[in-house]
């Protein structure tokens, strides 16, 4: 009987040690995606702030990208490399 209850006995530390173990587990879960939250929250307020700051750079960008005398010199810079190639083909090959 003796080893009987000595089983026993180890079977509830084990058991109560497994429960606080548990514990120990979703308190530390919990802190951790609280944690995680607080800090996606500061990234979007970041990024939304960000957004905020550079948007008129942006458009500014996209206005000087997409000016006529920008899409003129996309227009030249194409057919000049085709020029160029066309040459090259031309004569036997590019060389440098």
């Amino acid at each position: 009987m003796s080893n009987n209850a000595n089983i026993q006995q180890t079977e509830k530390k084990f058991n109560e040690a497994v429960a606080e173990n548990e514990k120990k587990i979703h308190q530390t879960y919990d802190k951790v995606s609280a944690t995680a939250q607080e800090e996606l929250s500061k990234v979007k307020a970041e990024l939304n702030e960000f957004k905020k700051r550079s948007g008129p750079q942006v458009q500014k960008a996209e206005n000087a990208l997409t000016s006529p005398s920008a899409i003129g010199f996309y227009q030249g810079l194409v057919v000049g490399v085709c020029v160029v190639l066309g040459y090259a083909k031309y004569k036997g090959g590019l060389t440098l």
